[in-house]
């Protein structure tokens, strides 16, 4: 008499591989939680009717990968150096037009940065000469968070110190401190990006 092969338990092997093992890393699509990477797209249906992009899958260039999964469906699409993962919690129909979701939190410039490299990747357009460098980008970065303290009310010391670092600016005279005249710029970039300069980085 055959007996049947009891289930493994976890931890014995009878557990699945998040990626199959037969795979080279190099060659393995890996999917990250949208929590903890800047890398994921969060999509959704929108309520604009606007056809910069739909819920098409097979259109959409350099598609590499599609997994659906219990919090909805999981897609990483190649371009050249660039990754992108997009999430869709909820998936709408076929052909539906769809928006991107930026989460409000200390990540969302970096979020909002991958969300236009995808935007530009899936409508085709160009980036440009004149993108951001990594150095410009950290600068905008820095001029948001500065406008957030400065709505906020907080003074130049303190935006300073969020920064740069307490010990940083405790290093020396503040009146005659760089980091102050630096702290300052950045407050008047902050404003000015707020006040229309961010439509700039949409022409490209």
């Amino acid at each position: 008499m055959t007996k049947t092969p009891l289930p493994l338990p976890c931890g014995a092997g009878g557990c699945d591989f998040a990626v199959d093992p037969a795979i080279q890393a190099i060659d393995a699509d890996l999917f990250w939680l949208p929590e903890w990477s800047t890398s994921v797209v969060i999509l959704t249906a929108s309520r604009v009717q606007h056809p910069a992009l739909t819920f098409s899958p097979s259109d959409w260039p350099g598609l590499r990968a599609r997994r659906p999964a219990q919090d909805g469906e999981h897609f990483i699409l190649k371009s050249g150096s660039d990754e992108f993962q997009l999430w869709l919690p909820d998936p709408p129909d076929e052909t539906s037009y769809l928006a991107a979701v930026i989460p409000i939190d200390d990540l969302a410039p970096q979020r909002l940065a991958v969300m236009m490299r995808f935007w530009r990747h899936a409508t085709g357009q160009r980036s440009g000469a004149g993108a951001p460098t990594p150095k410009r980008r950290q600068r905008i970065d820095h001029a948001l968070r500065a406008l957030d303290g400065h709505m906020a009310g907080a003074s130049y010391r303190d935006i300073a110190e969020s920064l740069f670092s307490p010990q940083r600016v405790g290093a020396e005279p503040w009146k005659t401190s760089p980091l102050r005249d630096s702290t300052i710029r950045l407050v008047r970039g902050g404003v000015a990006l707020m006040r229309g300069g961010y439509r700039k980085f949409l022409r490209r």
